[in-house]
C-alpha cells in the first residue's frame, strides 16, 4: 500500500534561491515544497501548523499502537500497561470501560484531526486512577452517610 504523505511541488536549490517569494508563497498556499538539492530530495519548505498537526498525529499514534499491541499481541491486561502505568489503579470493569473509550476516541480522532478529546479522556482516566490511591477520597465515595446526619426538609408548597 503505497500512501502520498507530501502532495507538493519540487524546486531546485538554486531556483528557491532565485525565487524565494513565489517559493514560500507556493508553500503557504499549498502545504509544502520539497527542496532538491543535488540529487537528493531531503528537504521541505513546509507550513508550521501543518508540521505540528502531523507531529502530533504520529505522537497518539505511536502511543495507541504501543498500548494495543500489549493489550492485543502481548495479551496483557491493561494493569500490566507500561505506556498507562496508573491502570493498575483502576479496577477490572473500569480498565475494559477505559479500553473502549480509548479506542473509540483515537478512531474519531484520527479521522478528524482533533485530538482534545482523547487527551480529554486520558486525562480523566488518570485522575480518576489518582483519586482511587487516596483513601480518604474512597472511604468517602463508599460512605453513604448516616441517618442521623440527614436534615429534614419541609415538603415544598404545591399551592
Amino acid at each position: 500500500m503505497t500512501k502520498t504523505v507530501l502532495s507538493d511541488e519540487v524546486v531546485l536549490a538554486t531556483d528557491l534561491k532565485k525565487r524565494q517569494r513565489y517559493w514560500f508563497d507556493q508553500a503557504r498556499k499549498k502545504g509544502s515544497v520539497t527542496i532538491v538539492q543535488g540529487k537528493t530530495a531531503d528537504l521541505v519548505l513546509a507550513r508550521r501548523q501543518g508540521v505540528a498537526k502531523a507531529t502530533e498525529a504520529a505522537a497518539h499514534a505511536k502511543t495507541a499502537a504501543q498500548f494495543l499491541r500489549e493489550v492485543i499481541t502481548l495479551k496483557r491486561k491493561p494493569s500490566e500497561s507500561a505506556v498507562f502505568p496508573w491502570l493498575r489503579d483502576l479496577d477490572d470493569d473500569e480498565q475494559q470501560e477505559f479500553l473502549s473509550e480509548f479506542v473509540d476516541s483515537f478512531a474519531h480522532c484520527s479521522t478528524t484531526g482533533d485530538w482534545a478529546p482523547l487527551e480529554e479522556i486520558l486525562e480523566d482516566w488518570q485522575a480518576t486512577a489518582i483519586a482511587h490511591r487516596n483513601v480518604e477520597l474512597v472511604d468517602a465515595w463508599n460512605t453513604r452517610g448516616r441517618t442521623e446526619e440527614y436534615v429534614p426538609m419541609a415538603a415544598p408548597d404545591a399551592t
